[in-house]
């Protein structure tokens, strides 16, 4: 006995279709959020007070894989990292957030 396969109807095809884009959409958008939380808790720091940055100078080396903003968290992590990059840039002269690693520079600190 032969075995006749039938073809779904296309409003069942095109249901499917939609059904499983929508699903895929849904996974990425939840992806898309955890991310901008993510990084966005990064961005903005801990909650809670915000220290002053801090007023005295002291000298280190950005290290591999580093940004300014990396430095900023490491040198002052308890003030507001913009305002520690801006102290960073003015101390050093630095027209633009980019460093390499290596490179001494004069950042905030504890006097």
């Amino acid at each position: 006995m032969d075995v006749i396969h039938v073809a779904p109807a296309p409003a069942v095809v095109l249901r499917r279709r939609r059904t499983v884009a929508a699903v895929v959409l849904a996974a990425l958008l939840v992806g898309l959020l955890a991310l901008v939380v993510r990084l966005g808790a990064d961005v903005v720091g801990p909650a809670g007070p915000v220290a002053p940055v801090p007023a005295g100078t002291a000298v280190t080396v950005v290290a591999p894989g580093e940004t300014l903003l990396d430095v900023a968290a490491r040198v002052a992590p308890g003030s507001e990292r913009s305002a520690v990059v801006e102290r960073i840039r003015d101390a050093n002269h630095l027209s633009s957030s980019l460093v390499t690693p290596g490179r001494p520079l004069v950042v905030p600190a504890a006097p």
